[in-house]
């Protein structure tokens, strides 16, 4: 009888990054250009939600409020901050409610992140509240700011956000992860260091088919994933 495969699992983050950057929806709250503050201003749509990905090592952060200005990123390795390398806007035009104040607040938006040359440097902070969290993205160059809240805890599917999963194991077949997001980078190693499998997560629910490894213990990791 085959003897089980036995995995060992750990979260990992690279350094210069937030875990919770990638684990939390943002919504734009404020932005204060020149030392001067403008309140999101009311649409008849949702504001957008903006969001940091991974996209196999290449990161990016959508900055969205009715259009969105998104960029390729790169995270410092030391402080909490990233350079941008590139990046665009979109160009939809609201005609809703408010529909002024909308598109100047979608110009300020985009003309933070992308009114600057390649290589600028943004520095990030979360501030945890009471029952939320605010990020403040500023740029360096001028001392402007971006703030964004969050909805981690302000949402019913939140409030019972399921506990990671990983099983069976021991296993001989596959193995079945639960509740991971999406677009983070797994890896699977032997205890000597050598990566066997590597993948982006792709829902919830990923299987893996670990047949054809040979028996012994396994190092799961999943990089910038807050268990």
């Amino acid at each position: 009888m085959r003897t089980k495969l036995f995995f060992l699992f750990i979260s990992c983050s690279l350094f210069g990054q937030n875990a919770e950057l990638f684990n939390n929806d943002w919504y734009i709250s404020k932005i204060v250009l020149s030392n001067q503050t403008s309140d999101t201003p009311v649409m008849q749509v949702s504001t957008g939600t903006s969001l940091f990905a991974n996209n196999g090592g290449n990161y990016n952060f959508n900055s969205s409020y009715y259009n969105s200005a998104n960029s390729t990123i790169t995270f410092n390795t030391v402080t909490d901050s990233f350079t941008r390398q590139g990046g665009g806007c979109t160009l939809a035009v609201y005609n809703g409610t408010n529909a002024a104040a909308a598109q100047a607040y979608d110009q300020k938006n985009c003309d933070f992140y992308l009114n600057t040359t390649s290589g600028a440097i943004f520095n990030y902070e979360i501030v945890n509240n009471s029952n939320s969290k605010t990020l403040i993205i500023t740029k360096v160059t001028t001392g402007d700011k971006i703030y964004y809240n969050n909805s981690f805890l302000g949402t019913k599917e939140n409030a019972i956000k399921k506990a990671f999963k990983l099983y069976p194991n021991p296993s001989t077949d596959f193995v079945i992860i639960e509740n991971v997001e999406k677009n983070l980078k797994l890896k699977i190693n032997d205890l000597s260091g050598k990566i066997l499998f590597e993948t982006l997560t792709s829902d919830k629910i990923q299987k893996i088919d670990i047949s054809s490894f040979a028996t012994g213990q396994y190092i799961l990791s999943i990089e910038n994933f807050k268990s």
